[in-house]
């Protein structure tokens, strides 16, 4: 049984991913904050919803338990902000924090402690953790973080025979991201920082989530990057986002 949070926007990263795990033949649970879209999805792929707010520990405990054990955690839930330093404000920082570092942690205490023997701890990374960009400071910083998360909860669940992992995407057209990279001439700037030449898709994102849900992944404290390459190279600069 595979348990995804966050796949309500159409065309994400998490939609992806959860249809790849029922593909592969998973039992498919889908949980996040909009529960009107992430009924709609469950419909189509025989699934079942239950609403979550990873912001409230509550509210992940609630889910704990109308859940139940999984074989299969992915967390594909985020939100994005851009600011320079010099502009941002507390109340800009620990939203990133909250979502991306605090929310995970909290997830993997309440699942982890029911997760059986050979479960399969999976999170969404960026490639920003690794290449800096102008204005992405709270964002880059909060997945950053997260690396090492991950890091320290493989040595923590190893004993327990569980896997932690994360996959770092490039630059996708997903909703998150279309306020920019519809602009043709940003989707340019973007696509050639990368060794591949293209941004990266969703499904070539759930490939990588389907290869660390496998019960024979051997892999673990690993940020698997799917970004073509951009990892190798540079965001562009601002001036360059400004021309």
């Amino acid at each position: 049984m595979a348990l995804v949070i966050g796949a309500s926007s159409e065309g994400g990263l998490g939609e992806a991913t959860a249809r790849r795990l029922a593909a592969d033949g998973c039992a498919v649970f889908l949980a996040g904050r909009n529960r009107q879209r992430l009924d709609v999805l469950a419909a189509e792929m025989g699934a079942t919803a239950y609403t979550c707010d990873l912001l409230d520990e509550q509210s992940i405990i609630d889910l704990v338990r109308a859940v139940g054990p999984v074989d299969i955690l992915v967390n594909a839930a985020g939100t994005t902000q851009g600011r320079r330093i010099l502009k941002i404000t507390r109340e800009e920082i620990e939203p990133q924090l909250n979502m991306h570092v605090t929310a995970n942690i909290l997830l993997m205490k309440h699942f982890g402690a029911i997760m059986p023997k050979g479960g399969s701890i999976i999170f969404f990374s960026s490639v920003v953790a690794k290449v800096p960009g102008f204005g992405l400071v709270a964002y880059s910083a909060a997945k950053a973080a997260l690396d090492h998360v991950v890091r320290v909860a493989a040595l923590e669940f190893g004993p327990m025979g569980i896997r932690v992992n994360a996959v770092a995407p490039g630059f996708s057209r997903t909703p998150m991201t279309e306020v920019f990279l519809s602009d043709g001439r940003f989707q340019e700037l973007y696509s050639r920082e990368t060794a591949m030449g293209k941004l990266t898709e969703p499904h070539e994102v759930a490939a990588a989530v389907s290869y660390l849900a496998a019960p024979d992944c051997y892999t673990t404290g690993e940020i698997i990057q799917v970004s073509g390459g951009a990892q190798l190279l540079r965001l562009p600069r601002a001036e360059e986002l400004q021309a």
